[in-house]
């Protein structure tokens, strides 16, 4: 089986070395959002980017809104050479380098901004790095912007008003611990299933970030928007190793710095998302509230503690930076 397989990927990287020699090289991107989302629009950015770096050699075709299957599906595509590239959230990828689930933890960056020079320095590009083994070449972080609480009992300005709420949850061990030792009780509900929990009373609340909660009209059910920002878990994107290793180093050279320009695009158009959104949700009434995020930071402790023991090494060099 493991011979057939690596014949297969052979044969794509023949064909595709084969292919690329003789006409401009097209790059399939896949992403599970639509069109006019920062990720996808950001990958666009880097496709024009390319054209215009290689004179119309190189460019970009996206796969968006799911067209190629979800982001597990997609990223074993990109590791077999099927696919030459994806964007992926970090969970994704936790299986192939264990450190990337050290930012899963609350509060393990102290700002958007501290994950910029977490991701964009030497942590960032180490893990990167270390994708290479499992089949795939690391170009780049984009934002996901930070998760907060909302609900429809009251605003939550310290960990005790999350006391007896119940609160929808990613399906993780870690972030129903983490609503625990708020106080509050971490509900595991699937996403799409969450408006309907909300309007029926499975839920008193959800957390995620500015757009999700706009954009899924859960504002309408839960009117009380309070900034905790708990999570920042940024998202990458990756390309096959198999494909780059038939292209030449003027290629691999115009990808790397494409790629930063649809890092950088994806950054601005996510803060103006963002921006809207918490505009549009002043306008529909939502009662939003900033926090002291101290406490929240103090009452997870426990959690960091519990998770992130193995993490020890990264979490060292996360706080550690200014």
């Amino acid at each position: 089986m493991r011979l057939a397989l690596q014949g297969t990927v052979a044969a794509v990287a023949v064909t595709f070395a084969a292919a690329t020699s003789a006409e401009a090289l097209v790059i399939k991107s896949s992403d599970v959002h639509a069109m006019g989302y920062p990720t996808t629009d950001a990958i666009a950015a880097m496709g024009e980017c390319l054209e215009e770096k290689t004179n119309g050699d190189m460019s970009i075709e996206i796969f968006h809104s799911m067209q190629l299957g979800g982001e597990k599906e997609a990223l074993e595509q990109v590791q077999l050479g099927a696919l030459e590239m994806t964007r992926v959230s970090v969970g994704v990828v936790g299986p192939i380098v264990d450190d990337f689930n050290a930012f899963n933890l609350p509060y393990v960056f102290r700002s958007i901004d501290h994950s910029h020079e977490v991701v964009d320095g030497e942590i960032g590009q180490d893990l990167l790095a270390r994708l290479e083994a499992g089949g795939l070449i690391g170009l780049g972080f984009m934002d996901a912007g930070a998760r907060s609480f909302y609900n429809k009992e009251r605003p939550i300005e310290k960990p005790e008003d999350l006391q007896g709420l119940k609160v929808r949850v990613m399906q993780n061990p870690i972030f129903i611990d983490m609503m625990t030792a708020m106080g509050g009780n971490g509900i595991p509900i699937a996403f799409n299933e969450l408006y309907t929990a909300l309007q029926t009373g499975v839920v008193d609340g959800a957390e995620n970030n500015p757009p999700s909660y706009l954009t899924q009209n859960h504002y309408e059910q839960a009117g009380y928007y309070s900034l905790t920002e708990h999570l920042i878990v940024p998202e990458i994107f990756v390309f096959s190793k198999n494909v780059w290793e038939t292209l030449d180093e003027a290629q691999q050279q115009a990808i790397r710095e494409c790629s930063k320009v649809a890092t950088e695009k994806e950054r601005e158009l996510w803060k103006a998302m963002e921006d809207q959104a918490m505009a549009k949700l002043q306008e529909m009434g939502v009662q939003i509230n900033e926090v002291d995020k101290q406490p929240f930071i103090e009452a997870t402790a426990p959690v960091r503690e519990k998770f992130g023991e193995q993490y020890a090494e990264i979490l060292g060099k996360i706080e550690a930076v200014q």
